[in-house]
């Protein structure tokens, strides 16, 4: 188990993987935003008229999961043709930069390349926080059964990999919240801290904010956290460590973690959150990333 940073584009470069993820709009695919369970109650129809969501790229998680395995494939032989066009750089500078923390690692050939999530705003129409549920990653479980046929038993799925690559934030800040994370975790995230300061750290990494999203009973099936309990003890010690959003940084972490995203809050038209986004596990010893 592990969480880290790493610093791959200068802000130049992040210009032009902007650019570049707007030159494939006719690629882009709309998307649903997710809610937690209480908002389906409380002005969905007003969020999304200021947020809206879609990606690049084919995901295990929406697209094998929710149309089935020929619609992934499918999807993914267009995108992964037009992202390796249009990104190939990116993706070798982010293998490079990802190498010296979880060792030697590659792009798995018949999975989706890890593709873009693409969050555009207008004003908000409230101050409330937007954040999407606790969960921890699964989504290789979705490729197990081909992944399985292809390797055999060398397939460890024990310690997942996730990465957030960020290209744009909104104007208030954007961040991962991790929550439950071991003592060890939590000094190696406020080391984080220290070195990408945000004001969204504290917006976030408090106890309101805990009881908000104890209110909502904000977490994915079938996921389990004691802050749900309803005698879960004092809330404090639930607090999250909340890791900003960087644009031009890529932070990752391996093994069963719970976190969730964070969008922000109060946006301005014209607000985005453009973030390239992959998971991986090992096989042979070595990750291989998809998305």
């Amino acid at each position: 188990m592990n969480i880290g940073i790493v610093e791959i584009l200068n802000d130049e470069e992040v210009k032009r993987v902007e650019q570049g993820v707007f030159d494939c709009v006719h690629l882009w695919k709309q998307r649903q935003n997710w809610h937690p369970k209480n908002d389906l109650r409380d002005g969905v129809a007003d969020i999304e008229k200021y947020m809206h969501y879609a990606t690049l790229g084919a995901t295990l998680y929406m697209d094998a999961s929710g149309k089935g395995w020929s619609y992934y494939e499918n999807h993914k032989n267009i995108t992964n043709r037009v992202l390796n066009l249009k990104f190939d750089w990116v993706y070798h500078k982010l293998i490079e930069a990802l190498m010296p923390h979880i060792g030697i690692c590659s792009y798995e050939p018949d999975l989706a390349l890890p593709g873009f999530h693409i969050y555009q705003f207008d004003d908000a129409l409230s101050p409330k926080k937007h954040h999407r549920c606790l969960h921890i990653d699964g989504q290789f479980f979705y490729a197990l059964k081909f992944l399985k046929e292809k390797y055999g038993k060398v397939i460890d799925i024990k310690d997942p990999l996730s990465f957030t690559f960020t290209i744009t934030r909104p104007h208030r800040g954007s961040a991962i919240g991790f929550w439950g994370l071991p003592q060890e975790l939590k000094e190696k995230a406020e080391e984080l801290q220290k070195k990408y300061p945000h004001e969204i750290i504290k917006r976030y990494q408090n106890v309101d904010y805990v009881k908000e999203i104890k209110h909502q009973h904000a977490i994915e099936r079938p996921w389990k956290y004691n802050l749900f309990r309803a005698d879960c003890g004092n809330l404090e010690k639930y607090i999250p460590k909340i890791i900003p959003h960087t644009p031009g940084n890529s932070f990752f972490y391996t093994g069963m973690i719970i976190h969730q995203m964070i969008l922000g809050d109060q946006f301005k038209k014209g607000d985005t959150r453009i973030t390239l986004q992959g998971h991986g596990i090992k096989i042979n010893g070595q990750y291989k990333l998809f998305w």
